[in-house]
């Protein structure tokens, strides 16, 4: 049972979650220690399938194996980078030296775009690929590879029933555990540049720690592995931020989140435009409405963000020859209405209506401006 409740102890300072991150908190990582690390990280493995349950869904893996290889090329070593999934409710993913990574059925769940997921998917590459996990244990009990890798190995195939129990219960405390805040960092900064170069939207970084919040705020006893111990969070956030704004990065969530969505079709005689489902404008279906809806849609599109404040949606010139303008986009001209349809002013309205029920299911849009 001693040596059980140490290799948790040793298990806990290398699995780790996700967040975001900036300046080079951790020292170059060498390629002399990679055979080391991924022999650390296949023992750690071993033990925690053991344990939790590995979800085989070829489906969802290669999914996985897809996005990663996006990802992979654009770190530093060439490390054994691999996803798995776990069968935990709780939104979790963690690193382990060498590069095998894990990810949650909860997680998987909570995510809502595939950016999001090579967010939390990269972030944990960096953890790996910066050798967070054997930072973090030098830092805890300045133990050596070698010694890390000798009590994982330490752990006993045939303990009792309440030994595995024990051993369970703190492979899940250890899920739950996170970095220092320097390494999360970090692991965010150079994250979001990994994202960058793979071609994802770097803000999915931040929509996904922002919702995270969110949940946290809402029900003070969900689960959420990644922040259960992290008070941080807020200083996390401001500093993804910052790094997004430092770098000239727009931040434009509405497609990483998904909301926000224009589309445009015909029913019942009449030609409408949606936003995420509800009618923004409807009309008779002739020749010229569905030309005029069809642009109008393909206008919005191109304009709408979860970031616009109601001063971004406005009616400019004289009366006769309006505009309806979001930022520097003419959207509509009131030459273009077309009998039946609402007053510019009406459809501005209407817009920033739906502007703020989408930033409602995305509350910290406002506060993380």
């Amino acid at each position: 049972m001693k040596k059980i409740l140490t290799t948790l102890f040793i298990l806990s300072v290398m699995l780790f979650s996700c967040a975001p991150a900036f300046a080079a908190a951790s020292p170059e990582p060498s390629d002399k220690t990679i055979k080391r690390e991924i022999k650390i990280g296949r023992k750690g493995a071993k033990e925690i399938e053991k344990h939790i349950p590995r979800v085989l869904d070829p489906a969802a893996e290669a999914r996985l194996a897809m996005i990663a290889a996006k990802l992979t090329p654009h770190l530093q070593r060439d490390l054994e980078y691999s996803v798995r999934i776990l069968d935990m409710k709780e939104p979790n993913a963690f690193a382990l030296p060498g590069g095998r990574t894990y990810i949650t059925t909860g997680m998987l769940d909570f995510l809502r775009s595939e950016d999001e997921i090579a967010a939390v998917l990269c972030h944990e590459f960096v953890h790996a690929d910066r050798a967070h996990g054997i930072i973090q244990a030098r830092r805890n009990n300045r133990l050596t590879l070698l010694s890390i890798a000798g009590l994982i190995a330490a752990t006993q195939a045939g303990d009792s029933g309440a030994g595995v129990a024990a051993m369970a219960s703190g492979i899940q405390t250890a899920l739950m555990n996170s970095y220092s805040i320097d390494l999360e960092k970090e692991a965010d900064s150079m994250g979001i540049d990994v994202l960058r170069r793979a071609g994802y939207n770097p803000a999915a970084m931040l929509t996904m720690m922002e919702r995270m919040k969110v949940e946290k705020l809402k029900r003070a006893q969900y689960q959420l592995g990644i922040y259960q111990t992290h008070p941080e969070e807020d200083e996390r956030v401001e500093a993804a931020l910052k790094y997004l704004r430092d770098n000239g990065i727009d931040i434009q969530r509405r497609d990483v989140v998904q909301t926000l969505q224009v589309s445009v079709r015909e029913q019942s005689g009449d030609v409408r435009l949606y936003v995420d489902g509800a009618a923004l404008l409807s009309a008779p279906a002739t020749e010229d409405s569905l030309r005029l809806f069809s642009e109008l849609g393909e206008r919005l599109d191109g304009t709408l963000e979860l970031e616009l404040l109601p001063y971004d949606i406005k009616i400019i010139g004289d009366s006769g020859a309006q505009s309806l303008v979001i930022r520097r986009d003419t959207i509509l001209r009131e030459e273009e209405l077309l009998s039946g349809m609402p007053s510019l002013s009406e459809l501005r309205d209407r817009i920033n209506n739906a502007v703020n029920d989408s930033r409602r299911g995305n509350m910290l849009t406002d506060y993380y401006q």
